[in-house]
């Protein structure tokens, strides 16, 4: 069987500070950007860049600098990176690397126009799965982020967060670390934090978390997956009893264990972590309230009792 992917190529992390981003939508107008899921699993959004190149990208909560394909670049006349470019550092799941940052004159993505955006120039050619153009969901203002995958859309506006009495909902509290958001997880009733990562296509949790929460290695799974056997692969599959976000949980789920160099850069490799990626979030409607720093999960009133979901993408399917 071939070997396939434990963890998608890229999640986005540490950068550096976002340019100012001004927008062009009226004051009572609220900021909506429809997306689909595409078939790598990616929730990918309508782009306009400098006006004139219509492109693809990402929004992207794990995200702290601005990301644009250097073929996008170029097809939009932005000014390519001389010979002593300004640089910055780029921290993914397989390491880091430093890209030259390039300026951005417009962005529209929906009814949202971002002008004057400093993003890092991706000349990653060819690398299966790679995104190309992200946006950090930090670029966008409002009291309120919210994200909608029942209705396609990212929307962003001031006051409460929106929630309506047909829906069932829960709140916790978010922490953020660098630009990154963390809201605590409970798995097998063993307390971690989750990364909440919408640029991720898969949830994973760290050989930390594992351990302390006693979660059983499945060679079954970790061999059908992965196509690997023995003591020394860099993922592997667990199974679990539970794990509880706020007051939903899954029961008795599959979970990828790994430690990418993303958690050992950003100094968590030795701290139970989890990486919320849309496999588990898409089942939700996603609001963040940033002035409590709340972050509110709500189902439809007909799936109270818990969240029918997998996790783990294509190991969590075969079941």
């Amino acid at each position: 069987m071939a070997t396939r992917r434990a963890l998608p190529i890229r999640i986005m992390a540490c950068g550096l500070g976002l340019a100012a981003l001004p927008l062009t939508a009226t004051a009572s107008e609220r900021l909506v950007i429809p997306f689909e899921i595409n078939r790598l699993e990616h929730m990918v959004v309508e782009l306009e860049i400098n006006g004139s190149t219509p492109t693809t990208g990402v929004v992207d909560t794990a995200a702290t600098f601005a990301m644009v394909d250097s073929n996008v670049a170029i097809r939009s006349g932005v000014i390519p990176p001389g010979d002593d470019p300004r640089m910055v550092n780029i921290l993914g799941v397989n390491g880091q690397r430093d890209y030259p940052v390039v300026h951005l004159d417009s962005v529209k993505a929906g009814n949202v126009s971002l002008i004057a955006l400093a993003a890092a120039y991706n000349d990653d050619i060819n690398v299966p799965g790679m995104v190309g153009n992200v946006l950090p969901a930090s670029a966008f203002p409002g009291d309120v982020l919210e994200f909608d995958f029942e209705a396609g859309t990212i929307t962003a506006y001031d006051g409460r967060p929106d929630v309506s009495k047909r829906r069932y909902s829960d709140k916790l509290a978010y922490d953020v670390e660098g630009g990154l958001i963390f809201v605590e997880v409970q798995i097998n009733g063993r307390k971690g934090r989750a990364l909440i990562d919408t640029g991720a296509s898969l949830s994973y949790v760290n050989s930390t978390f594992a351990k302390r929460a006693s979660m059983r290695r499945n060679d079954e799974l970790t061999r059908l997956i992965l196509g690997a056997t023995g003591d020394k692969e860099k993922a592997w599959v667990v199974s679990v009893r539970r794990v509880r976000l706020a007051d939903f949980f899954v029961e008795r789920p599959h979970l990828l264990v790994s430690d990418p160099v993303l958690l050992e850069k950003l100094g968590l490799a030795d701290e139970p972590i989890m990486v919320l990626g849309l496999d588990f979030l898409s089942r939700f409607r996603l609001q963040f309230d940033r002035r409590n720093q709340k972050l509110i999960l709500s189902v439809p009133g007909d799936q109270v009792g818990g969240v029918d979901l997998n996790l783990s993408a294509e190991a969590t399917r075969l079941r």
